[in-house]
C-alpha cells in the first residue's frame, strides 16, 4: 500500500457553473448576453480538472493521473502504471484518497497548507468524509492564510458561484487576484475570465488576454486552448491564424476537444497552416470522440 511519504496526486473537479459545459470557448463567450455586475455570468470558461500535487521530502517522483475516475496512473515519463501494482486492486481516485484520509487529516491539522487544501477537496468531493461545502471552505481558508495558491482560486470559485456564501463578483475577483499574485495558473485563467466578462471589474479584453497568456505560459492547458481562441476570433488582439495554430496544436496534443475542432478547421481550409484534409479529418474525429458536437456535424457534412 502506498504511504503518505510517497507523492499523493489527486484530481479535483474545478467548481463549475451548472450550465458550463466541456466545450465552452471564446465563440460562446462572444454571444454571451450582457449581465449586470451583480449577476454571475453563466458561461465562464473554466478548466474542468485541476491537478493537486502534494509531495513530502524524500517522496517518489510525481505521477500524473489521466482519467480522474480511471484505474491507470501515468508516471512522469509517460509509462502506464496500474493501480493494482500499488495496492493489489484497482481503485478510483476518490477511493485512493479516501484510503489516506487519516493521514491527510493529521497533516492538515498540523498546519500543512497543501494538506489543508487537499482536506478541503475531500470535503468538497466527499472523499473519505461526509460531503460538506462549508467545511471545505473552512479548510481552503486555512490554506489560503498560508498563501497557498490553489486555495485562493477555490475560494474565488465559491464567491463566483455563491456556494455557502453570497455570490459576490468583486470578492471572487479579489481571491483570483491573490491566487494570480502567487502564480496559480487556474487563478490566472479565472482572473482573465473576470476581465473578459466584466465580472466584478470593468470589461477589458486586453487585460483578459494578458492573464490568459500568463496562465498559458504557466502550462495551463485550458488557457493554452483559450489563447488559440483569442487569435482565432481576434479577442484582445488581432486575428492571427498562424498563432492560433501554434496554441491549438499544444492544446490538441493534450486532447482538448475545442482545440482539436478549431485546428481541424484550419487544416481543412489551409488557413494559417498547409492544407491537409486527411489530418483535419483525424482531428475532427478526436474532437468528436471528446464530445464536441460541432466536430460531429462537420464530419457528417464534409466527410
Amino acid at each position: 500500500m502506498m504511504t503518505m511519504k510517497k507523492t499523493l496526486l489527486i484530481f479535483a473537479a474545478a467548481l463549475m457553473m451548472a450550465s458550463c459545459g466541456q466545450n465552452d470557448n471564446t465563440e460562446q463567450a462572444q454571444t454571451q448576453p450582457e449581465q449586470a455586475n451583480k449577476d454571475i455570468p453563466m458561461g465562464v470558461p473554466v478548466a474542468p480538472m485541476q491537478q493537486i500535487q502534494v509531495q513530502e521530502k524524500g517522496g517518489a517522483n510525481p505521477n500524473v493521473l489521466g482519467d480522474p475516475n480511471g484505474p491507470v496512473l501515468k508516471l512522469e515519463e509517460g509509462m502506464p502504471l496500474d493501480f493494482s501494482q500499488l495496492q493489489g486492486e484497482k481503485m478510483s481516485v476518490g477511493d485512493q484518497v479516501a484510503s489516506q484520509i487519516d493521514s491527510i487529516r493529521y497533516r492538515a491539522e498540523q498546519g500543512n497548507a497543501k494538506f489543508q487544501y487537499v482536506y478541503g477537496v475531500c470535503y468538497e468531493k466527499g472523499w473519505g468524509v461526509e460531503q460538506d461545502a462549508k467545511e471545505a471552505l473552512a479548510w481552503y481558508r486555512k490554506a489560503a492564510a498560508q498563501e497557498y495558491g490553489p486555495a485562493y482560486n477555490f475560494i474565488g470559485n465559491y464567491y463566483r458561484m455563491g456556494t455557502v456564501v453570497a455570490a459576490d463578483p468583486k470578492q471572487a475577483l479579489e481571491w483570483y487576484q491573490k491566487g494570480a499574485q502567487v502564480k496559480d495558473d487556474q487563478a490566472m485563467l479565472n482572473l482573465g475570465n473576470c476581465y473578459f466578462y466584466g465580472m466584478g471589474v470593468e470589461k477589458d479584453e486586453k487585460e483578459a488576454l494578458k492573464w490568459w497568456k500568463d496562465a498559458a505560459d504557466a502550462g495551463n492547458i485550458y488557457a493554452i486552448s483559450q489563447m488559440g481562441d483569442c487569435y482565432y476570433f481576434g479577442v484582445g488582439t488581432e486575428k492571427d491564424m498562424a498563432k492560433a495554430v501554434e496554441y491549438y496544436t499544444q492544446a490538441a496534443d493534450h486532447n482538448i476537444a475545442n482545440a482539436q475542432y478549431r485546428l481541424g478547421l484550419l487544416y481543412y481550409s489551409g488557413n494559417g497552416v498547409k492544407q491537409d484534409q486527411t489530418y483535419a479529418k483525424l482531428l475532427m474525429q478526436k474532437a468528436r470522440d471528446g464530445g464536441d458536437k460541432d466536430a460531429q456535424a462537420f464530419l457528417e457534412k464534409n466527410f
